[in-house]
């Protein structure tokens, strides 16, 4: 198996000096100037908004000359469809707070046979890069895996650089400061009431999340769907656990839907593969009669939402994990972790994990959406 590895940077920058000195900063090739801020918009989330201003406004107070403004790396799993809004995020931060950055991804060749720890193993490489070159001073990554290796490297960065946190994917065996991601379980809930809302108690509903106890975060959200749906008074059918093979999913989605037993009227679909439910009731003929609230917009969910086929789709803030992704280390390194924890404080869950939440797109908000979307410079 051969993989090639790329560099894809958003911004390029001149470093000089170890661990981040530099007097250089990066263009801004998308967002607005850095002294805008996006117009209000009904989908902006006012506490995180309210934090990062807070935050931004601490360090700003610093007063720091360029050449001691803290470079900061962004590591994702890739720069496009669903990390492009994380790129955008951090883009726009970056020259909101006038410092360097770099956004980078390895190119995974063949993903299908691609490994969890053989796609991190490429990422390691960056960090190495990151830890020879001792260009940066904060290090924000969406980890591939959490395994021994990744960790290692992390506390070494950690040692020898600064603070790191993660993005939507945590490596929380390190040392890493923060986790930035949607709250699994409560956006499982949120979904699953978003359904409730064209269903009437003792419906049949049935969810589409995983049975896989080693992933956690999935699992949560499937959990948070299925307690949500119960205490709202709706029949649970039994869990429809996904292969994340169409050819698999789909006739098992079509088995359930087809059972006139179950007589299920609603699908909570909780991952990127929620098009698959709608493909289901479309092949049982059942457009209109099976409601479904489905998870992540991508192009084959986005399709069928044109269609009418979902009620409800819910999405990830992106853009603010990446507005945070830079923002957090940054601040760990102007203001110091104690007076950072005290600004986070508001959008905080436990010690250490950020919560970006989730909106919940219908036809009715959908163009409100778009417009938010383009504020901040996303393309829909």
């Amino acid at each position: 198996m051969r993989h090639a590895v790329m560099w894809s940077v958003l911004a390029s920058t001149a470093f000089m000096g170890a661990c981040g000195g530099s007097s250089s900063t990066n263009p801004d090739s998308g967002p607005p100037p850095a002294d805008s801020t996006p117009p209000l918009n009904p989908f902006a989330p006012a506490a995180i908004e309210g934090v990062i201003n807070a935050m931004v406004a601490a360090v700003t107070a610093q007063n720091l000359p360029a050449s001691a403004k803290p470079p900061i790396a962004v590591l994702l799993k890739d720069t496009t469809t669903y990390w492009y809004p994380v790129s955008i995020g951090a883009n726009r931060m970056s020259t909101r707070l006038i410092t360097p950055f770099t956004v980078a991804a390895p190119l995974i060749v063949d993903p299908a046979n691609t490994t969890n720890d053989q796609a991190a193993a490429l990422q390691n490489q960056y960090t190495q890069t990151y830890l020879t070159s001792k260009l940066y001073k904060g290090l924000a990554y969406a980890p591939q895996a959490d395994n021994a290796e990744t960790v290692a490297y992390l506390n070494q960065f950690i040692a020898q650089c600064g603070p790191v946190v993660t993005i939507d994917s945590d490596a929380a065996d390190s040392n890493r400061s923060y986790f930035i991601a949607t709250a699994n379980y409560q956006a499982g809930a949120t979904a699953a009431n978003k359904l409730v809302e064209v269903l009437k108690p003792g419906d049949t509903v049935a969810v589409f999340g995983t049975t896989q106890t080693g992933w956690v975060s999935g699992i949560q959200r499937a959990q948070g769907a299925e307690d949500a749906l119960a205490a709202a008074g709706m029949v649970v059918a039994p869990r429809i656990s996904p292969s994340w093979d169409a050819t698999v999913d789909i006739p098992a989605l079509v088995a359930a839907l087809s059972d006139p037993a179950l007589n299920i009227k609603g699908l909570a679909c909780m991952y990127s593969n929620s098009s698959n439910c709608a493909a289901a009731v479309e092949a049982v003929g059942k457009a209109g009669l099976v409601q479904i609230v489905g998870f992540d917009m991508t192009p084959d969910t986005k399709a069928y939402f044109d269609k009418g086929y979902f009620y409800g789709v819910a999405v990830q803030r992106q853009y603010y994990m990446g507005e945070l992704g830079v923002l957090v280390p940054y601040a760990i390194n102007v203001l110091g972790a104690a007076q950072t924890a005290v600004l986070l404080q508001p959008i905080l869950v436990g010690t250490s994990f950020i919560d970006t939440g989730i909106d919940v797109i219908t036809t009715a908000n959908y163009a409100d959406y778009n417009a938010f979307l383009s504020s901040l410079g996303i393309n829909s």
